[in-house]
């Protein structure tokens, strides 16, 4: 499979896209005045503590407070597959969608008011960014990332990424890690480190516990509410978690850009920085590569498929539904067949369409019922096989009696229709506003209670040019029934300046 990334930076905002098979398949973006939290280190102060939930409210000086599970709160010793899984920096973890460890770490957790008090000064960490309407999640189990490891200071601990499953290999960086181990904190060995020596990962050490030093440094004189360390942006983040032995071209359009990643490179990851490569063309990057085309089509409700069907993606708070139509594909023998044929294609382009759109939570997909058990067996079968190139955690359940799959996937940040579109103020999110005919009839229950309610001798309605032509149109029988009724004359006045939805009504 051949696999490159494409950095396309400018002043106000950096895009990152992922190629495969000349595809693009995720999208990462990062706006200056949008900068993302995860990784940020802040001096926060306790709001409020909630034994309820064993959660606090931490303000961390923005405009949301911080969200802080009990079992975000570092202590002596944590249970290991928890860390591992939550913290691996660079590998889709740490969401609304937590991991069955996650929950019983956090259900046996002590209670929170035993371990944090309101007031309480605290050094905390965002380990989830701002969701929708949510507020960041923040842990004490500080982790800081370098490109093999991450140095934990707050926690007696060595672990090695999951995705890391050779046994020999895993005991082979075990025995390193243990023998690098400092003397106060621990390591988290990362994925990227498999064939690494001893060497290469005590250097990264070397630079995490200066950059802690640096951190504490700064907590002490720092005041209430202040950041006291920034990840890095995103072209280095990316680099420095998502470039591995797969990855064979990394194509930068900005030459700033492209020095300060040759320059990251030779510090920290040698073998990547032959992968760099300038692009000084004047034609933009992802124009030519095709992602300009990728995202516009990845903001539409409807997603065709080449056989003549297509699947509806619906982004709601709880879910996302996403339903599968063989609308024009005829060119099979049978129902059975034609569903079977359709929903097949169907799977690729929903996992592409997950990636390629980032969304994750509880995902819900209809597809076009089928009567064979052996075909429905196979469906399942390529919809695994696909999610399979999917580097965020999945998990399925089986096909319903009617046709439905419901399947989890780990969310790190907005998805791409979040980030890129905003709420339509006319029908604010539902995808639907009144029709002219419901406006009409609304305006004419108001035009009866304000004549009713202050003395006139006439009225006048102005309105969108809509409404009035349906007055004048179809709707005329009614608003002469409207001054038979009244006793009063109605004159109608359009004004192209209104929305549909709003009208004027004044007496005289």
């Amino acid at each position: 499979m051949s696999i490159e990334l494409l950095v396309n930076v400018a002043p106000f905002e950096t895009r990152i896209a992922r190629i495969e098979n000349n595809l693009a398949e995720e999208i990462y973006i990062e706006r200056e005045s949008e900068r993302g939290l995860k990784g940020n280190i802040y001096k926060g102060r306790v709001q409020r503590v909630l034994p309820g939930i064993q959660a606090a409210f931490v303000d961390i000086g923005m405009e949301k407070a911080g969200f802080l599970y009990a079992g975000d709160i570092a202590t002596a010793k944590q249970d290991d597959d928890v860390i591992s899984d939550e913290m691996e920096s660079g590998d889709e973890t740490g969401n609304d969608n937590e991991s069955p460890e996650s929950h019983y770490s956090r259900r046996n957790a002590p209670a929170i008011d035993s371990l944090i008090k309101d007031g309480q000064e605290l050094m905390v960490q965002v380990s989830r960014e701002p969701i929708a309407s949510k507020g960041p999640r923040l842990t004490t189990q500080i982790g800081l990332a370098g490109r093999y490891l991450v140095y934990l200071p707050h926690l007696d601990h060595i672990g090695i990424a999951r995705r890391l499953e050779e046994p020999k290999e895993r005991e082979r960086l075990l025995e390193i890690g243990e023998k690098l181990s400092p003397k106060h904190g621990g390591l988290i060995i990362r994925t990227v480190a498999e064939g690494r020596n001893e060497e290469d990962m005590r250097e990264d050490l070397d630079f995490l516990l200066r950059l802690w030093g640096d951190i504490e440094k700064r907590s002490k004189g720092s005041s209430l509410g202040t950041m006291i360390h920034k990840e890095l942006n995103l072209y280095l983040r990316v680099m420095r978690d998502y470039v591995d032995s797969e990855v064979e071209k990394i194509h930068i359009d900005s030459k700033e850009a492209y020095e300060s990643m040759k320059k990251f490179a030779r510090r920290f990851m040698p073998e990547v920085a032959k992968k760099l490569y300038y692009y000084p063309g004047q034609r933009p990057i992802f124009d030519v590569y095709g992602v300009e085309d990728a995202i516009d089509r990845a903001l539409q409700r409807r997603v065709p498929l080449k056989s003549g069907g297509y699947i509806v993606i619906d982004q709601t708070e709880a879910l996302i539904a996403i339903d599968v139509n063989s609308g024009s594909f005829v060119g099979s023998r049978n129902m059975e067949e034609t569903g079977f044929k359709t929903n097949l294609e169907a799977v690729h382009e929903i996992v592409h369409q997950l990636r390629l759109r980032n969304l994750g939570g509880i995902i819900v997909v209809d597809f076009i019922d089928m009567e064979e058990q052996e075909n429905r067996q196979r469906l399942m079968e390529v919809l695994k096989e696909a999610l399979k190139r999917d580097k965020a955690k999945t998990h399925i359940v089986q096909l319903s009696e009617l046709g439905l799959v419901e399947m989890t996937r780990k969310r790190t940040r907005e998805s791409l229709g979040r980030i890129l579109l905003k709420e339509c103020h006319r029908c604010h999110g539902v995808g639907s506003a009144k029709s002219s005919t419901t406006i009409c009839y609304q305006l004419f229950r108001e035009v009866v209670a304000e004549a009713r309610a202050y003395p006139c001798e006439k009225l006048m309605v102005i309105a969108h040019p809509e409404i009035i032509d349906l007055m004048l149109g179809e709707e005329n029988k009614g608003v002469e029934q409207l001054e038979q009724f009244l006793g009063k004359e109605i004159t109608l006045e359009s004004n192209e300046q209104f929305a549909p939805d709003h009208y004027e009504i004044v007496l005289q």
